[in-house]
């Protein structure tokens, strides 16, 4: 591991952004211009997973390197992706097909996935005392990921206070009857914490598919709460708090769905038109 130069790492991903572009335009790239050219979200997550390994390896006592030449490096853009939301109409067929053929701790996931926008890890890792009952709020403080239950987060601002819709409460309620409130609020069918895989192969996908709506990841919950809250003119800060993403740039991939996101382009188109329009008619008189 050593015997790596952060010029070579970014010699890397020099070349394969020289390759992309050259690719584009129909022109082979040297050297190896026959190798697959790596998409940038590809070559992030190589660049993450090798910084990753150089970090364990400069914490390790002795070290085993001292510095991590893939930190920092210039990448490429990468683009961004499509918001993809189910519709009203789309929600409310999923949520029929739950409602009536699964156990009921679906309806309720879908309820606050689609709404409050939790995370799916967020929704697993829900115990009951952290929701207030009275109140209609969920505290977000544990998420469940492949390594288990975890007692805080993806980031700072994901652990915060939610509200929840009054119609959802009293299916959590019902989902807890009998129940300790340290368990989790959405559990597997045989009881036990929820794996995301298995919800996904054996809930998800063949619920989506006879409610008769777009396959999309469970993640679309999220998007869907988040574009339905800006079409309906919530602000984008209050969106950020409540999904709890760190970083405003990320609400604000949604902007372009607010009521008001092209007023000021038609407020321009009209101001020229009428002034085409006046132009016209003095012309003509």
């Amino acid at each position: 591991m050593d015997s790596v130069t952060r010029m070579e790492a970014q010699d890397w991903a020099n070349v394969t952004k020289a390759k992309r572009r050259a690719r584009h335009k129909g022109v082979d790239v040297e050297p190896g211009a026959d190798a697959p050219v790596l998409a940038a979200a590809t070559v992030h997550a190589v660049v993450h997973v090798m910084s990753s390994l150089f970090e364990a390896a400069v914490r390790e006592r002795p070290p085993i390197v001292l510095s991590n030449p893939f930190a920092d490096l210039d990448l490429p853009t990468v683009p961004p992706s499509p918001i993809d939301f189910y519709s009203h109409d789309e929600a409310a067929a999923l949520l029929l097909v739950l409602e009536r053929d699964y156990p009921p701790q679906w309806a309720a996931l879908v309820g606050l996935g689609m709404w409050p926008g939790l995370r799916p890890g967020e929704i697993f890792g829900l115990h009951g005392d952290r929701v207030h009952w009275l109140r209609n709020q969920a505290e977000v403080t544990r998420v469940l990921t492949r390594a288990g239950l975890r007692e805080y987060p993806k980031t700072r601002k994901s652990h915060r206070l939610v509200p929840v819709p009054p119609w959802q409460m009293p299916r959590l309620s019902a989902l807890m009857t009998g129940r300790p409130m340290t368990s989790p609020v959405i559990t597997a069918p045989k009881g036990g914490m929820v794996d995301d895989s298995d919800f996904r192969l054996r809930i998800w996908y063949p619920a989506i598919e006879k409610a008769g709506v777009r396959r999309l990841p469970p993640r679309a919950m999220r998007h869907t709460a988040a574009s339905w809250l800006v079409m309906d003119g919530v602000d984008l800060y209050r969106v950020q708090a409540l999904l709890g993403h760190e970083s405003y740039a990320t609400t604000q991939k949604y902007a372009h769905l607010a009521p008001d996101a092209h007023d000021k382009v038609l407020e321009s188109w009209r101001r020229t038109g009428d002034a085409r329009s006046g132009n016209t008619k003095q012309a003509s008189g």
